[in-house]
Formats: C-alpha cells, structure tokens, sequence
C-alpha cells in the first residue's frame, strides 16, 4: 500500500469519473487527509446536479509512473472546479517500461539557434538530471517549460568520455525545492548509440 500524500502534487493531470461520464483536470490544490481540488477542462452540464457524497473514480498515473484507480465521493463543486474526498491509501500498477535509477548530473539547457541557415545549439541555462531510464529522464531546473515542450541537454559523466547530449521532450511537470521545477523528460529518436550509452552509464551512475 502507497501513501497518497507522496502521489498528489499540484499540477498532477488526473481523469474523474462521475454518472459514468468522464473528465479530464488538473489538480489545483490539496489538504492532506482531507480533500483535492480540480479544475476541470471539460465541464458540462451534467455537473450542475451533481450533489455531495457522489460516487466518483479518479485515474491518473503519477510521476513514479505508477497507474492508480481509486473510489473517493464529491464534496463540493463550484464549476468548472469541484473537490473530492482525499484518498488514504492507494494501489497503483506499474507501467514503466524500464526503471528509474537515481543520478545528479549537472547539465546544460540549450536552444538550437539558426545561423546563416546552420542549426547551432546556444546554451540557455542549467539543471541537474536526477534520475534516468533507457526511456527517459527527469531535469530539476529554474527554467520554465510546458508540457509538449522540446528541450535540448548536454552533460559529462565521465572525463574520459565526450559529452552526452540529446533531446527530448516534457511529458510531466511538478514543482521542486528552492523555486526550481521537475520535469519529466521523454528522449526524441534517440540513437542506438545513445540508448547504448545510457544503459552502460546507468551500470554505474556515480562513476
């Protein structure tokens, strides 16, 4: 059993359930043991007689890349936001092709740039790659991305060995410590080369 409290974060996209009919929302705020709200995006007018204790069904996967499906009630609405009961504990099933191993490479942000007619990369900031998988990665940084998102990165792990930089794109967003931001990172057509090199570089990721 997983505590909810490590699951929910503001900015979490979630999919709801009520009188069989489904919504999609983002989640604006939580008090824990107590309740969630969510502001949908798709309300209609179906939520207008809605009234409190309705059952609802809540999915999402999070961050962890766990699948959750849970049964909570609806506490108030005020559309297009309505608040739920807050979850105990939940059960989630994992849908993550290849697991997570926890890094703390210092990276930098860049942006390709057109220079008489040339692609050039211009770095634009920093940030810390703090975990990778052969699928993805996640990038503690100050710079603000949106979901959809490119981003361009480059860091060394070794000083033997030539940089690695690839791009990929933001899939998930979740607020970090000192004023920073996690993002979910998703490689584009990455290589074989690189997928090679990561799966050596995760054998041993402090090296």
């Amino acid at each position: 059993m997983i505590m909810a409290k490590d699951i929910f974060y503001t900015g979490l996209r979630i999919l709801i359930e009520i009188f069989e009919k489904k919504y999609q929302g983002v989640i604006m705020e939580f008090s824990e043991g107590e309740s969630i709200s969510i502001r949908l995006s798709n309300p209609d007018a179906t939520l207008v007689h809605i009234m409190p204790d309705t059952e609802c069904k809540v999915k999402f996967i999070a961050e962890d890349g766990m699948a959750y499906n849970i049964d909570t009630v609806l506490l108030k609405r005020k559309i297009p936001n309505i608040i739920i009961k807050y979850p105990v504990r939940m059960d989630g099933v994992s849908i993550r092709k290849h697991p997570r191993i926890s890094t703390s490479y210092w990276t930098s942000i860049m942006d390709e740039k057109n220079e008489n007619g040339k692609a050039v990369m211009e770095k634009i900031g920093d940030g810390t790659i703090v975990d990778m998988s052969l699928g993805g990665c996640k990038l503690m940084t100050m710079l603000q991305y949106k979901t959809g998102n490119q981003i361009h990165l480059s860091f060394e792990y070794d000083e033997n060995s030539s940089p690695v930089t690839f791009k990929g794109i933001i899939k998930n967003i979740k607020q970090a410590p000192y004023d920073t931001t996690y993002y979910g990172i998703e490689y584009e057509q990455p290589s074989n080369d690189f997928i090679k090199t990561i799966d050596e570089l995760l054998k041993n990721p402090t090296a």
